[in-house]
């Protein structure tokens, strides 16, 4: 884990943010501003590591972490899709 991991930052962070993101605003019903807000959090991170922070100042495992994260949310917002589908509230 190094520096080149580094590149993996933002956009796990961005996918982070944008599945929390979907599991409270229920974003799967509008699409276009989830691409949006992912769009947004990975140009912001992208520039603060190049420009803003110091190298190395986010290891590498950073993004794994991040990542990690992001796979009990997404698994939480399928279920509550396939309940809200179920209950016909979709």
């Amino acid at each position: 884990m190094g520096i080149e991991n580094e590149a993996l930052n933002g956009p796990a962070f961005a996918l982070l943010l944008t599945s929390l993101y979907v599991l409270r605003f229920r974003g799967w019903t509008r699409p276009g501003r989830v691409a949006a807000y992912f769009a947004f959090f990975l140009i912001l991170e992208t520039i603060a590591s190049r420009y803003l922070m110091p190298e190395g100042a986010f290891g590498g495992g950073l993004g794994l972490i991040c990542l990690g994260l992001t796979v009990p949310v997404v698994v939480a917002c399928v279920l509550v899709w396939l309940h809200e589908r179920r209950q016909g509230e979709l």
